[in-house]
């Protein structure tokens, strides 16, 4: 039995979290989740529905897909936590996505530099550069905040930006157009399938991708 039979993605690094089941390359079915409904409850309800209406039992499942992000923080901290209880639970394969290259898989195969950015307030960007040769998606620099302006300054010419960011930069860069902006179940899929260097596969270890703490985070540590 492949790995990838009978699969459960979930995305919620976003403001709408996204749920889907999967076989092979082909989503079966997928349902978003409202920005008022990102509690591990309203998560586990839309996990149940789908897979009921599949007469699938979470058993069945042959492994689960996460983004990773960057992203939304409590959005994060659920979809991981979600995930790792569900493979320890039923046993199947954990896949570990990071969601940039999910955007970066997204992008039209003309374009061969690819970044995507979304943003980390306060003026700044998460950043990853990649490059795309005979179909397959590689990265090309790691994952970064960067102050806005200087991301800008240095960008290559000839990069299409895409991301949840890059919409606040279409009057100054060549963009994707953003329906592309943000990454689906299936992108998910695809980079758990295509590209190893973007997954952790280590459900202890697998960590989401912050960077920076949470906002509260970093106002305490400001007072202190």
């Amino acid at each position: 039995m492949s790995d990838f039979d009978r699969v459960l993605v979930l995305e919620t690094s976003g403001r709408v979290g996204q749920v889907a089941l999967a076989s092979g390359e082909r989503v079966l079915a997928e349902e978003r989740l409202a920005e008022a409904h990102r509690r591990a409850s309203d998560l586990a309800s839309t996990v149940q529905r789908l897979l009921t209406a599949q007469s699938w039992k979470a058993r069945d499942l042959t492994a689960v897909v996460v983004g990773l992000g960057p992203g939304s923080y409590t959005g994060l901290r659920v979809g991981l936590a979600s995930a790792k209880a569900l493979s320890y639970a039923t046993g199947c394969k954990f896949f570990g996505v990071e969601t940039f290259a999910a955007i970066a898989i997204r992008a039209p195969s003309a374009n061969r530099a690819i970044t995507v950015i979304a943003d980390a307030l306060q003026g700044k960007l998460f950043v990853r550069d990649y490059s795309r040769r005979d179909g397959d998606l590689t990265a090309t620099s790691p994952l970064r905040i960067i102050q806005g302006a200087t991301w800008l300054e240095s960008l290559p010419a000839g990069t299409i930006v895409t991301g949840p960011a890059a919409k606040g930069f279409a009057d100054k860069v060549a963009t994707t157009e953003e329906l592309l902006h943000e990454s689906r179940p299936v992108d998910l899929l695809a980079v758990a399938q295509r590209c190893p260097w973007a997954v952790n596969s280590d459900v202890w270890q697998a960590e989401p991708l912050y960077l920076r703490g949470s906002s509260a985070e970093e106002k305490a540590a400001g007072r202190a």
